[in-house]
């Protein structure tokens, strides 16, 4: 589903200190503005690195040579898709460091533990079940128990769900963690947390839905994926914005106070996929809605003209993390934490020398410092 991805950091006088919807829509659209950034960003195997989400190393870094941020993404490996591990110092040039999933893409990281700077690691991600990444694919979850053990490449618990609303069509991901919660049940740790992903529906297009995953953790529970329904509220927002075709990959978080929903979708008419025509939007939530997005209650969505440096105009697979900015004892003066952000950048769009996966960042003030995504 994605050809690039785009990473960025911008310097604080960059960025507005109001804190509105239309400051917040400028740092994901505005490219050329980032303190960092990279077109057709690949690793040190020289694979591409699609779908990158990424961390900060909270423990310690002697294990990673150094470096201070882990990223999981997907690239293709011979005829199949897997989910890999890398490290890296600055957000732009990374090391590659083990394949996590096999036979698996577009993954999605979530700390379980919040700010524990050594608790559990969850992973969601696009399961094929047959050989070369052919359908079904299904959505798939494992567990770390830290970073050390990620870096092993030891999960201690994995659980695939059984297809639900894309029964029919066999495809269902593009998995993201709206929330998760750790809770203690007849005394076993166990993980619940609200997933969206999206399904191939009738009709061939990408559709996005909803489930709750209960009683993940221990392996003597049978965890479980269930209630999951389409999010056809959510879905109309963006339909009677002109996103007439597939609505996929999404990135929720919180920014400046602004609770967010990064979301792609197509413009153009659909079957079949019309790969220029895949756009960036924001969906602002209402001031009542919880995690999970309704499409109700005040929420509201935005098509951003992102503005690259050449411009290419089909970007889709958006991801953003907040995390410390990269060389902070060089950074005098300017406080807060970054944003980095990837996107892909389809080719059937791209100018010449962006297509590919983009990464950016850009500093947010001190006052922002305390927000995490």
């Amino acid at each position: 589903m994605l050809r690039v991805i785009l990473l960025v950091l911008v310097s604080t006088a960059a960025l507005a200190s109001d804190h509105t919807d239309e400051s917040v829509a400028s740092i994901f659209a505005n490219v050329t503005m980032a303190s960092g950034y990279r077109y057709g960003l690949k690793d040190s195997a020289g694979m591409q690195m699609s779908c990158l989400h990424v961390d900060a190393i909270r423990g310690s870094t002697v294990i990673w040579g150094g470096d201070k941020y882990f990223g999981l993404y997907h690239t293709m490996v011979g005829k199949q898709f897997n989910v890999r591990l890398a490290s890296s110092t600055d957000l732009l040039t990374w090391t590659f460091r083990r394949t996590i999933v096999e036979n698996g893409d577009m993954p999605f990281l979530k700390r379980v533990d919040g700010d524990d700077k050594d608790g559990w690691i969850m992973l969601t991600h696009e399961q094929w079940m047959s050989p070369n990444s052919q359908l079904p694919s299904q959505l798939g979850f494992k567990l770390f128990y830290n970073e050390s053990e990620l870096l092993a490449g030891k999960h201690f618990n994995s659980f695939t769900a059984p297809l639900s609303v894309g029964a029919y069509s066999k495809l269902e991901g593009t998995p993201s963690i709206y929330g998760v919660n750790r809770t203690m049940e007849g005394g076993l740790y166990m993980v619940n947390a609200d997933i969206g992903f999206h399904f191939n529906e009738k009709s061939g297009i990408d559709t996005v839905a909803i489930g709750r995953l209960e009683k993940f953790g221990p392996t003597t529970v049978q965890p479980s994926l269930t209630g999951q329904h389409r999010a056809d509220a959510y879905d109309e927002l963006f339909i009677a914005k002109g996103a007439i075709g597939n609505i996929g990959q999404r990135a929720p978080g919180i920014i400046q106070g602004i609770h967010i929903n990064a979301q792609e979708a197509n413009i153009g008419k659909m079957p079949p996929t019309i790969w220029a025509d895949w756009r960036i939007w924001l969906y602002f939530f209402g001031p009542n809605e919880g995690d999970v997005p309704t499409g109700a209650g005040g929420s509201r969505v935005e098509m951003l003209k992102v503005t690259t440096h050449k411009g290419s105009t089909a970007i889709g697979n958006p991801s953003w993390h907040l995390l410390p900015c990269p060389g902070m004892q060089e950074l005098v003066g300017v406080g807060g934490d970054c944003i980095f952000v990837s996107y892909f950048v389809f080719g059937e769009g791209a100018a010449p020398g962006e297509a590919g996966v983009l990464a950016f960042w850009k500093t947010l003030s001190t006052a922002d410092s305390h927000v995490h995504h």
